[in-house]
């Protein structure tokens, strides 16, 4: 890297989507420029970022790949807003002295509400009563898809994280019982929650909902697949505000069709829009197509709370970087 520059440059991603009002209370009396950009492909992450110090990456609309943390010669922190880093290269940024983090807490209340939301809405019928309300018709139809009460009723959670907690205790509320299949939580700490642990197929093979609470790691890409499908009940539901990549659609979209499971909850997908500027192009996948599914766009981690929270955490790890001590939440070990 280059010598280091009395006032250092921080890119801010998802320039037009917010302003900097956290990002400049959090380096208040401190001397940097800030540099607020839109990208849309690894290309515009090149173009716009390759002299800065830092980045604060608000929405991560492209990949930090091996070629665009190569090309960051001056960077010396790419700060994530959100938990995930599947899409960075954190061992190249290591190895050429570069920090990134993440914020690994500041949404698991916002994505467990969200993963109730999306599980009543399937078991309410939700969306086919708004819709046909919205087209003036009074359809009080009960008996398609059949309603049943969520009292008495299994969860079965695929991870057994802070989130995935938070969702058994919102879920027993109702009077859900709770079973989870995690191989890195042991029975004893589930139980202390009320929940039963059980092996990933035991969960597939009798809950009313699975819910994915899992991260996308070589080893869980693609845990939802057809083989999975097949196993779950007829009358179940799949709801997913993990990640799209352990979901393979195209299956889903076949168990769906087929009538091997009763319907899904999505707020994530393996292709996801980028951000046009101000706006996105159109979310292009078969699931808009089926009548059965309930879909939102990625929103599960939001509230005004949740957002301000990731920025500022994010925030203050590049400034204690660029003042020369350690961050709080790295995800590498610079060498």
């Amino acid at each position: 890297m280059n010598e280091r520059r009395d006032t250092p440059t921080v890119g801010v991603t998802a320039g037009n989507a917010f302003d900097l009002s956290v990002e400049r209370d959090v380096f208040d009396g401190m001397d940097v420029r800030f540099r607020p950009v839109d990208v849309e492909s690894t290309d515009d992450l090149v173009a716009e970022l390759a002299d800065v110090d830092a980045v604060i990456d608000r929405l991560l609309a492209a990949p930090y790949t091996t070629e665009v943390i190569d090309a960051l010669t001056e960077c010396r922190i790419i700060a994530r807003c959100g938990i995930g880093v599947d899409a960075l290269d954190t061992d190249r940024a290591a190895e050429r002295g570069m920090y990134v983090v993440n914020v690994p807490v500041y949404c698991q209340n916002e994505v467990s509400e969200h993963t109730l939301l999306l599980i009543l809405a399937l078991q309410r019928n939700l969306s086919a009563y708004d819709s046909a309300m919205r087209d003036g018709v009074w359809a009080q139809d009960v008996t398609t898809p059949t309603v049943h009460r969520l009292d008495g009723q299994r969860l079965g959670l695929v991870g057994f994280g802070t989130i995935a907690r938070l969702v058994a205790e919102k879920a027993q509320a109702f009077g859900m019982d709770v079973v989870a299949a995690d191989p890195y939580v042991d029975a004893a700490a589930m139980d202390e929650a009320g929940v039963e642990k059980r092996s990933f197929e035991a969960v597939l093979d009798d809950a009313d909902v699975i819910s994915l609470h899992a991260p996308l790691v070589e080893e869980t890409r693609g845990t939802m697949d057809a083989a999975a499908f097949e196993r779950m009940n007829d009358s179940a539901y799949l709801v997913n505000v993990a990640r799209g990549g352990l979901v393979v659609e195209e299956e889903l979209v076949t168990a769906l069709r087929e009538g091997e499971i009763a319907g899904a909850g999505l707020d994530v997908f393996a292709e996801e829009p980028a951000s046009q500027g101000d706006s996105f192009p159109p979310f292009e996948s078969r699931l808009r197509e089926l009548d059965n599914v309930v879909l939102t766009p990625h929103v599960a981690w939001f509230s005004q709370e949740a957002n301000d929270e990731r920025r500022r955490t994010a925030a203050r790890d590049v400034r204690r970087v660029l003042e020369g001590t350690v961050p709080e939440n790295p995800v590498n070990d610079p060498q």
